[in-house]
């Protein structure tokens, strides 16, 4: 099922929902994120009225609800539908392959190069795939590059979380720690938690309506948003880095299929901004010979893989 912090983030980007029969909803922010509704003639029927669309709950007492706008309900796309719109994205759909535990969603980018989206779940594979095509800043992205990370992360055996990291001086574990903050006594298991966590803290953030109200209320929503975004482009950075290190640690032939160009891309652009970067010229990026993660590996003072 796609994730509430993946389908926040592909509302933000603009996704338009029409409810239908079958659809699948949460009502954030009530103390139900947890329980997912679903859009059927019998018990939640959708109502176009004057002042928008409506979702009326039928015999539903025991959630204590007559209707909701659907504007204050959080969509959860099905795989058809984020099919639907990877195929109407041009020709970015490509194909959804099993890869181990994992669902890899090909898709072709701008370039004409292709990606691929790798999740434990089917649906959050597509969800995930249709974010990076989409979206536009750093907070929108962080549940792709979340995604990286935890595919690296999911297939691993307990004793990997203790091998060391490349540069000696952490393991596994405290690498992660370092980029999702703590995993509690069984980082095998408390990964998942703490990363959750962390999304949630940011893809939250995207339902403030950022630059919305009057115009003094709007500057100030505008200076809070662009804080949030330098913010986030830092978390992007320290979960590009944490699956980069993990995936060489842990022996990952390909560690760059974990990362998403989109989500490489805009770490690269946050880093060439620090003040320890110094000045570089613009590289040239004649017939697409630039490599964006070779320059993102020397800028964080990371080396390629190693050849096995």
């Amino acid at each position: 099922m796609t994730s509430t912090t993946t389908a926040r983030a592909l509302r933000d980007t603009g996704l338009q929902w029409r409810p239908a029969k079958g659809d699948r909803f949460v009502i954030p922010d009530v103390e139900m994120d947890d329980v997912v509704f679903v859009v059927s003639d019998m018990t939640i029927e959708a109502h176009d009225l004057p002042s928008g669309q409506v979702l009326g709950f039928n015999g539903t007492t025991e959630w204590a609800l007559d209707s909701v706008d659907a504007a204050e309900v959080l969509w959860l796309p099905r795989e058809g539908q984020l099919r639907e719109h990877l195929v109407a994205a041009g020709e970015a759909m490509v194909a959804l392959t099993p890869s181990g535990p994992l669902w890899a969603v090909t898709t072709r980018r701008g370039s004409g190069a292709e990606a691929t989206t790798l999740a434990e779940d089917a649906e959050e594979a597509y969800a995930l795939a249709l974010l990076a095509l989409r979206a536009t800043t750093a907070r929108q992205l962080l549940p792709v590059a979340a995604g990286g990370l935890a595919a690296v992360l999911a297939p691993l055996p307990a004793a990997s979380w203790t091998t060391t990291a490349p540069g000696g001086a952490l393991t596994v574990a405290d690498v992660v720690a370092g980029a999702v903050g703590g995993l509690g006594a069984d980082p095998a298991t408390g990964w998942r938690e703490a990363l959750v966590t962390l999304l949630e803290a940011w893809t939250r953030s995207l339902e403030a309506g950022d630059g919305e109200g009057t115009a003094g209320a709007g500057d100030a929503a505008a200076d809070a948003a662009q804080v949030a975004e330098a913010g986030a482009d830092g978390v992007l950075v320290d979960l590009v880095g944490a699956t980069w290190d993990v995936a060489v640690a842990t022996g990952l032939r390909t560690p760059a299929a974990a990362l998403d160009p989109a989500v490489v891309d805009r770490a690269l652009a946050h880093v060439r901004s620090w003040p320890t970067s110094g000045p570089r010229e613009a590289p040239v990026e004649a017939a697409g010979e630039h490599d964006a993660l070779a320059e993102l590996l020397e800028l964080t003072g990371r080396q390629p893989a190693p050849t096995r």
